[in-house]
């Protein structure tokens, strides 16, 4: 036992280091990442994906055990065996015997029925719900992706505003060695000169973070994107439907609700098998026998109908029912629930979208008068009338954040929309 033991062990590990060793390995990110490809990453190997798929399997497994409960079923039997007589006029005491039994379910009054329509269902929601799992998965990249961008642009701020707060602290310096500054001015330059270095160096720590939370997202944490390109985004332009109808769309075609109709609908079927589940059942039952000992009657073939009519099952019935008709209320009650947030939820999604359009004009705004800003302050360093070159630049490269946020922001809501609307994300800068 123990060299079994150890040899299906030493077999168990070598089976599976070659699994492993046979595991394909991903292709590394392409350098410059875009959008577009990032994306279709979305439906690669990860967990959040390999759960929903294996919950849609067991949803078809379950579904083809319903369908198979009516089909035919083949047994055989074999019984060698040796008796020993009281009184035979048989010189031997084998008794050898063998039968093979076909049994085909005919009727169960729609029992089957019920049962293959729940598991229907319950494929229908499990469908459902692998598709809503690959649109949560495609906006999660998409976050995780502007979220680069946006840490990349937050160094860029926090370096020209930290390197524009040293310059002046130098300066403060000078003119301290000169006596033309006091301890106390100076300490404080250098205070703030201090601070914007600290943010810089945050920045910079996020630049990396961002970067191995689009790694996971994409499902390789050992590739960190270097470079990646900033999306046109002109879908951002999109005129933003009229709520009431918008409503109407969503209610009938979002993932969510539509799983939960399904559920809802899988729960009444299966009140209905259980319903039906005691009742009466009727086979065909052919059986064909080979018998070794020789008497003068045998059943070598037997046709037959079995009819079974039910009369007693001590409660079981009404339990099964009554567990039912709980979970179908439960569901029921889920439904609702589910279309009342989703309400809530679109309601909220308009209004940020509204408001972000307000926000997008006052960005382009913002970022047209940093430009005239930045214009007239180099013209006044040409001068040497003000020294401001460097603020305007800080103020220009922060007004260009706050756009580039705004444009992702709208993005991100408007995948969303998308996504109520179970439409599968694929290019989010396609006007539609």
């Amino acid at each position: 036992m123990q060299i079994r033991f150890l040899t299906g062990l030493l077999c168990g590990i070598l089976c599976g280091g070659m699994a492993h060793a046979d595991a394909p390995t991903p292709e590394p990110l392409t350098n410059p990442l875009t959008l577009k490809q990032a994306l279709t990453y979305a439906d690669d190997v990860h967990p959040d994906i390999e759960l929903a798929k294996a919950r849609l399997s067991m949803s078809q497994a379950q579904a083809d055990a319903a369908r198979a409960e009516t089909g035919l079923e083949i047994s055989g039997q074999i019984m060698p065996q040796y008796v020993q007589r009281t009184a035979s006029v048989l010189d031997y005491n084998t008794d050898h015997q063998a039968h093979l039994l076909i049994t085909k379910r005919l009727y169960d009054f729609g029992a089957s029925e019920a049962r293959r329509e729940a598991a229907d269902k319950a494929v229908a929601s499990s469908s459902l719900d692998f598709l809503d799992v690959r649109q949560k998965r495609r906006i999660e990249i998409m976050r995780q992706y502007f979220a680069v961008l946006l840490a990349d642009m937050r160094y860029m701020v926090d370096n020209e505003a930290m390197a524009a707060a040293y310059v002046t602290y130098d300066r403060i310096r000078e003119r301290h060695q000169l006596g033309q500054i006091s301890e106390v001015d100076l300490a404080a330059s250098e205070t703030r000169y201090r601070e914007f270095l600290v943010r810089r160096n945050k920045s910079q720590i996020e630049q990396r973070a961002s970067r191995q939370r689009l790694a996971n997202a994409l499902n390789r944490p050992g590739d960190l994107p270097d470079k990646l390109e900033r999306p046109a985004l002109n879908g951002n332009d999109r005129k933003i439907p009229e709520f009431e109808s918008l409503l109407k769309t969503v209610l009938l075609s979002n993932p969510d609700v539509q799983r939960l109709r399904q559920d809802v609908e899988a729960a009444e079927a299966a009140l209905v098998a259980a319903q039906k589940k005691y009742g009466p059942t009727l086979d065909a039952e052919l059986q064909t026998s080979y018998w070794e000992r020789v008497t003068l009657a045998r059943d070598n073939v037997r046709a037959a109908l079995n009819l079974r009519i039910p009369i007693y099952q001590g409660g079981r019935d009404q339990a099964d029912m009554a567990q039912m008709q709980a979970h179908l209320q439960s569901k029921q009650a889920e439904l609702k629930k589910a279309e009342y947030d989703m309400r809530q939820k679109l309601l909220d999604l308009v209004q940020q979208l509204e408001l972000l359009k307000v926000e997008q004009q006052t960005a382009r705004t913002r970022s047209d008068y940093r430009d005239l800003y930045l214009d007239r302050s180099r013209a006044l360093y040409e001068m040497e009338a003000e020294v401001t070159l460097g603020d305007a630049m800080t103020r220009m490269t922060e007004a260009q954040w706050r756009a580039a946020k705004v444009e992702f922001d709208l993005a991100i809501g408007w995948a969303r929309l998308d996504a109520m609307r179970a439409t599968l994300i694929t290019e989010p800068n396609k006007k539609k």
